[in-house]
């Protein structure tokens, strides 16, 4: 144990009894020792302390459900990783879908007409809304696997599952996915590809 560890045990035991001076100087401590470890992985400064308060919010509102206060700073890091994973996974979605967009619209601009180029946008609409109705861990998955054409692996740890999770998971989205399209089209929704 090193001669911080009192010192934290005693300042988690003032947060957790509501004491706003034990939070805020936990909320310091972390922040302190959070950042080069943040900013190392990110290199952005702002990047670092968006996901530095996320981390703190989320201690202040979790503190309560650390059954170990000796685990604390694993348990601290750990948060932070899965916000900067969380941060990198969207960034990684709207970049991928952003360049579809992109790439789609090209096309259509590039050799179709308005009307072909409405009923595409239209379809494109429908899609995105049916996947938006799947659940994160699917939604995910398709956008990994289609947009990003992540092999199943990389997929993994972006998800923090294993390779064959991810695959099953993908089959799975696709499926309801597809189902879903049966359904609308059985409903008179037309989407045709």
């Amino acid at each position: 144990m090193n001669e911080k560890t009192p010192s934290i045990q005693r300042l988690l035991s003032q947060a957790r009894s509501g004491s706003r001076t034990g939070m805020e100087s936990l909320a310091v401590i972390v922040w302190k020792r959070l950042y080069p470890v943040v900013f190392r992985l990110t290199w952005n400064h702002d990047l670092t302390e968006d996901i530095l308060q996320e981390t703190l919010l989320a201690v202040v509102q979790e503190v309560n459900s650390l059954r170990d206060v000796r685990r604390f700073w694993p348990w601290v890091h750990r948060i932070a990783r899965n916000k900067i994973q969380d941060h990198l996974r969207r960034s990684r979605l709207q970049a991928s879908g952003k360049a579809l967009l992109r790439r789609q619209s090209s096309d259509t601009h590039a050799g179709g007409d308005i009307l072909d180029a409405k009923i595409h946008e239209e379809k494109l609409q429908r899609l995105t809304a049916l996947v938006e109705q799947l659940s994160r861990k699917y939604r995910d998955v398709l956008r990994l696997r289609y947009y990003e054409q992540m092999p199943y692996t990389e997929i993994a740890l972006m998800t923090c599952t294993t390779p064959e999770k991810a695959r099953a998971r993908f089959h799975r989205a696709r499926k309801r996915l597809k189902a879903q399209l049966q359904d609308d089209t059985q409903q008179g929704v037309s989407v045709i590809f």
